[in-house]
C-alpha cells in the first residue's frame, strides 16, 4: 500500500478523472447503437485510466476485487493459450478483444460517486428503450421475413437480442428493488421486453426468463406464479410465428438443435486432441477439415454455439477454469454486497443495481449454452461494464448517509 503520509505521494490531474467520466457516459449512451463510437469512448477512458494509475503509482488497483484477480488469471491463461496456439496470429487478434472486455470492467469499477453510478445505469436503460423502439418497426414492416429476424440497431439479430436481454433485466431489477417505485423503469421493461419477444431469438428468451424468475423470487416469492400466468396470456395473444418459435423448444427434431448437437460432437473431438491449453482462439478454421461430420455444420458454422465448449477448444481446461472463476468470484462478491446492504436506506439504488446485474450475468451464462456470446463484442462489453459498476465502491450522497448504531 502507498504511504499516504509521504510528501512524495503522486496525484493525477483532475482532467483524467473528467475524461474517464465522460468516456463512461459516452459508453453507456452508444453501447446499444454504435460499436465504433463505443470503442472510441472506451479507448479514451482506458488511456486516461492507465495514465492515472501510472501517475499515482497505484497499479494494485488493477487487481482490485476477487473478480479483478480472476480476470487477471484468465488473461494469463489466454496468453498461455496463444503460446501453444496452432495459429498465434489469429489467436492474438481475438485475445485483444477478450482483454478489452476485461479492461472495461476495471474502468467501470472506478466509479466512486453514487449519483454518477445511478445516472450511468439510467442511461443504459434509456438506451435500451431507444434501441427497442428502433427495432419494433422492423417487425411490423410488410417486408419483414421471420427467417432472418430483426436486427434493430445491430448488424446481427443475436447481438441485438443479447443487449435487449441485458438492459431489460437490469431495468427489471432496478424497478423491483427500489423504493419508491420508478414506474418509468417498469415501462422501459415493457418496451424492451416486447422488442425482445419479436426478435425470435430463443437463447435470449431463455436467458431473460431465467433472470426474471430469479429476480421475482428474491423480491417476493408469492408473485412467482405471475410469470407462468403471464406466459400463458402472451402465448394466447402473440402472432403465429412467435408461437411456433416458442413451441420449437420442445421439438427434438428442430433443425437448429440438430445443428448444435452436431457441432458439439465435433467440438468434443477437437477438445480431446488439445485438452490442456486448447488449439487457440478461433483456430477451428484451420483444423475443422480434419473433423468433418456428415451434416457439414462444422464446416459451415465453425463456432461451437456454446461458451464452455468453445473455451475448452480455444484455451483448454486451464482457460475454462480461469473463466469460470470470474463468475464464481463475481457471485461471491455480490452476495457479500447484498448482506452489507441489509442496513441501507430503502431509497438506495444499490440493491436494484446488484440484483439487476446478477440477473444479467445469469442470463448471459444461460444463453451462452446455445450461443458463443463471449466473442460477441457488443454484448460482452456491455456485460462487463455493468459488472464493473455493480461492484464499484461508491460514496453515498450526504442526505442519504445514516449513522449506524454502535459505530
Amino acid at each position: 500500500m502507498p504511504d499516504t503520509n509521504s510528501p512524495k505521494t503522486n496525484h493525477a490531474p483532475p482532467i483524467l478523472d473528467k475524461l474517464i467520466q465522460v468516456s463512461l457516459f459516452a459508453f453507456a449512451i452508444f453501447s446499444l447503437f454504435s460499436i465504433s463510437a463505443t470503442q472510441i469512448s472506451f479507448s479514451i477512458g482506458v488511456l486516461a485510466w492507465l495514465l492515472k494509475i501510472h501517475l499515482t503509482k497505484s497499479w494494485q488497483e488493477i487487481r482490485g476485487s476477487l473478480v479483478g484477480t480472476a480476470i487477471l488469471c484468465f488473461c494469463l491463461a489466454s496468453i498461455l493459450a496463444i503460446t501453444t496456439s496452432i495459429d498465434w496470429e489469429t489467436s492474438l487478434g481475438h485475445l485483444k478483444k477478450l482483454i478489452q472486455f476485461a479492461i472495461i470492467f476495471w474502468v467501470a469499477n472506478t466509479v466512486q460517486n453514487e449519483k454518477q453510478r445511478d445516472l450511468l445505469v439510467s442511461l443504459v436503460i434509456i438506451a435500451g428503450v431507444a434501441a427497442a423502439l428502433n427495432g419494433l418497426p422492423q417487425y411490423w414492416d410488410p417486408a419483414y421475413n421471420a427467417l432472418h429476424r430483426i436486427h434493430g440497431t445491430m448488424s446481427v439479430p443475436s447481438t441485438f437480442s443479447g443487449i435487449l436481454m441485458i438492459t431489460g433485466l437490469l431495468a427489471l431489477g432496478s424497478f423491483l428493488f427500489h423504493e419508491p417505485k420508478k414506474y418509468w423503469v417498469l415501462g422501459s421493461v415493457g418496451v424492451i421486453g416486447l422488442c425482445l419477444l419479436v426478435t425470435m431469438t430463443r437463447q435470449a428468451w431463455l436467458g431473460f426468463l431465467i433472470g426474471a424468475v430469479v429476480l421475482v423470487f428474491f423480491w417476493n416469492k408469492k408473485y412467482i406464479l405471475i410469470i407462468p400466468l403471464l406466459l400463458a396470456v402472451l402465448l394466447f395473444y402473440v402472432p403465429k410465428d412467435i408461437k411456433e418459435r416458442v413451441f420449437s423448444f420442445s421439438n427434438t427434431n428442430d433443425i437448429a438443435l440438430q445443428a448444435r448437437r452436431s457441432l458439439w460432437e465435433s467440438g468434443w473431438k477437437i477438445f480431446k486432441d488439445y485438452p490442456i491449453t486448447g488449439c487457440g482462439y478461433k483456430c477451428v478454421d484451420q483444423i475443422y477439415s480434419q473433423y468433418l461430420e456428415p451434416s457439414g455444420h462444422l464446416k459451415r458454422l465453425r463456432g461451437m454455439h456454446n461458451n464452455i465448449l468453445q473455451l475448452l477448444i480455444d484455451t483448454g481446461i486451464i482457460g475454462l477454469g480461469a473463466w469460470l472463476a470470474i463468475w464464481v468470484t463475481y457471485f461471491m462478491e455480490l452476495f457479500q454486497r447484498w448482506r452489507k446492504l441489509a442496513k441501507e436506506a430503502p431509497q438506495d439504488n444499490a440493491k436494484g443495481i446488484i440484483m439487476g446485474s446478477m440477473a444479467t450475468v445469469l442470463a448471459f451464462l444461460v444463453g451462452g449454452n446455445f450461443e458463443t456470446n463471449i466473442y460477441d463484442s457488443e454484448v460482452a462489453m456491455l456485460l462487463y461494464f455493468i459488472m464493473g459498476i455493480s461492484l464499484a465502491n461508491v460514496k453515498k450522497s450526504p442526505e442519504q448517509e445514516q449513522p449506524i448504531s454502535g459505530s
